[in-house]
Order: structure tokens, then C-alpha cells, then sequence
């Protein structure tokens, strides 16, 4: 796991790198100069909220799926936050479910319940990030004048919205799932491994059945309010996110352009899923060079607002999350 820490740190540090070779000049230092810390504490300080608002979520939906069960807001940060250091080194962030599926299991969970609630964030911010494409869009169409851009945004938004419904299809509909997969294994002829899997498949029939009854919990139409809530508290973490950006504009004395730098991240946020690098290094620090280029009249401070940006974020992350890892699996 050192290794893709390693590539990703290594991706990140040289994006970063290469923007300052393309924007540095002589006002870049003086920015640096003028830099307002209250600012940049600030920021951090909306990233912290925002693992307190994580945990609140994880705590709601654990009682919405099991009243019996209770798990206190310390423990439900402590999962949060020791799932950031996978995330953030492996593609698509794709490493921090395993461990919140595994402390919940911990807590009392069983395997399909706590898969559901962690699947079930996913379809939340999904969700959320859905609606607020459009709307992004709609925010940045005037700011970019690039027809090859907007081209290229337009499908990944279209692209998105597809997988995001055939992911929502594949929750509500773990048995059809199942039967494909099924199918699929025996019609390939896979010799000698043909019966370990078949067994493999045998004891995901049981998982898959939790699962189900766990999504279909979640999702139910008797819990509308429950949904309305959990939305709710996924809004408010992303805007927290979202506004990170907007603290290091006013700390380096740019016009913090709130909504259009909301829509930037909504876009960036969607141009991360792609499973390329660890944590989106690379993409994340090159997605934004771009498009806050339509937006920062200043471009010298590129290179130190993406910095400060990614410090708040990525980077801390990488810090706090090894930390709280280390100390649950020790």
C-alpha cells in the first residue's frame, strides 16, 4: 500500500509542479507574500466539519437500518476517518469502503447490512452529485468558451448519469445481478477453477440476500423522512467541500467566486471517479488548473491556490487517516 501512497503523492507533487512551471511569474511570490492565514485555517476548518458531518451520516443511516443497534458520533467520525487513507490511495477512492463495511461489521453489523449502508453513502452523493451537474453546467456555460470543452463535459455528465443508473439498478436488483454473474462464470470454460467458483457463488447467495433486504431498508418508501434526512446531511457535507476552494481564493486576495467554484468542484468531483490514479492525483490537480482558469483573472496563482487546495484536502487526509488506521489496526 506504500507503493500507491507513494505513485500518488509522486502524481500529485508533479501536476502541482507542472502548473507552477506554466503560471509562475514575479506577482506569484508576492501573492505568496500576502497570503492571509485565517483564510487557509478556515478551509481546513470546513474539512474537519465535514468528517464530523460524515460521521453524523454514518450514525443516522445506522439507525435508520437497525434501531436496535446504537453507534455513538466518536464512533462514527472514527470510521469515517479511518477509511481516508485507502481512499486516497487507491483509484476512485474505491479502498475506504472495505474498511467502513469491516468496523461496522465490528460494531455489531452484519456483512449485507453494513455493505448496504456503504453502498447506500455512494448512491447518496450519487444522488446529490446528479442533480447538481445541471445545475454546474448551467453556472459555467458563460465562463467557458471552449466548444471541445463543453463537448467533452456534456458526455462525461451523460456518462455519469448512466453509470450512476445502472449502479442504482444493480443495488435494487442484487438477484438479477447474481443470475447474470452466474451465468456468465459457467458459460466460460474455466477448467479446474469452474467448481472453486461455482462454491465462491454458492456463499454469495446468502451475502447477496442481506444485502438486499439491507438496500431495500434504506430505500424503502416507508422512510421517506429517513431519506429526506440522509440527503440532507450529504448536502451539507458536500457544500462544506465544496466551499474549501473558495477560502484559499480569499486567502491569496482573489474574488473567492463562490457558485462558479461550487460548480468547478461538482465537475471535478465527477472527473475523479475515473480509475486511473490513486486518490485522482493527477486528475484532480489538472481538472482544476483548467477549469479555474476560466475563472481566476490572476493565473500566476494557479500553482499555490491548487497547493493549498489539495493540502486541505488530499493531503490531510493522507495524515489524519494513516493515523486513525494505524491506531484501530495495530
Amino acid at each position: 500500500m506504500n507503493k500507491y501512497l507513494i505513485i500518488g503523492l509522486i502524481i500529485s507533487f508533479a501536476s502541482i509542479a507542472l502548473v507552477f512551471a506554466l503560471t509562475f511569474d514575479v506577482s506569484t511570490i508576492e501573492r505568496i507574500r500576502e497570503i492571509d492565514p485565517k483564510w487557509l485555517l478556515m478551509a481546513i476548518l470546513l474539512h474537519v466539519l465535514s468528517w464530523v458531518v460524515w460521521g453524523l451520516r454514518i450514525k443516522v443511516m445506522c439507525r435508520y437500518m437497525n434501531e436496535e443497534m446504537k453507534l455513538g458520533l466518536r464512533e462514527s467520525i472514527s470510521i469515517a476517518l479511518s477509511n481516508l487513507f485507502l481512499a486516497a490511495v487507491t483509484p476512485s477512492s474505491i479502498g475506504g469502503e472495505p474498511i467502513r463495511i469491516h468496523l461496522l461489521s465490528k460494531r455489531g453489523f452484519g456483512v449485507g447490512e453494513s455493505t448496504a449502508m456503504v453502498v447506500g453513502e455512494r448512491i447518496f452523493d450519487a444522488i446529490f452529485i446528479a442533480f447538481s451537474l445541471p445545475i454546474a453546467f448551467f453556472i459555467l456555460d458563460t465562463y467557458i468558451e471552449n466548444r471541445t470543452m463543453r463537448l467533452a463535459l456534456f458526455a462525461g455528465m451523460i456518462l455519469f448519469v448512466i453509470g450512476i443508473a445502472l449502479f442504482v439498478y444493480a443495488v435494487l436488483h442484487p438477484t438479477f445481478m447474481r443470475r447474470f454473474i452466474k451465468f456468465i462464470i459457467r458459460k466460460i470454460k474455466m477448467g479446474r477453477f469452474e467448481e472453486k467458483m461455482e462454491r465462491i457463488l454458492g456463499k454469495i447467495d446468502g451475502f447477496v440476500e442481506s444485502f438486499q433486504r439491507g438496500a431495500r431498508e434504506i430505500f424503502s418508501l416507508r422512510r421517506k423522512s429517513a431519506i429526506a434526512i440522509i440527503l440532507a446531511i450529504t448536502s451539507i457535507y458536500w457544500l462544506l467541500e465544496f466551499l474549501i476552494p473558495s477560502c484559499i481564493l480569499k486567502g491569496l486576495g482573489q474574488d473567492p467566486v463562490v457558485l462558479q467554484s461550487i460548480a468547478v468542484q461538482v465537475l471535478l468531483v465527477v472527473m475523479s471517479i475515473i480509475p486511473i490514479s490513486p486518490g485522482g492525483s493527477g486528475i484532480a490537480e489538472g481538472g482544476a488548473a483548467l477549469l479555474y482558469s476560466f475563472l481566476v483573472p490572476n493565473r500566476s496563482i494557479l500553482g499555490v491556490f491548487i497547493l493549498g487546495w489539495r493540502s486541505a484536502t488530499y493531503y490531510l487526509n493522507v495524515v489524519v487517516g494513516g493515523i486513525f488506521q494505524h491506531r484501530i489496526f495495530k
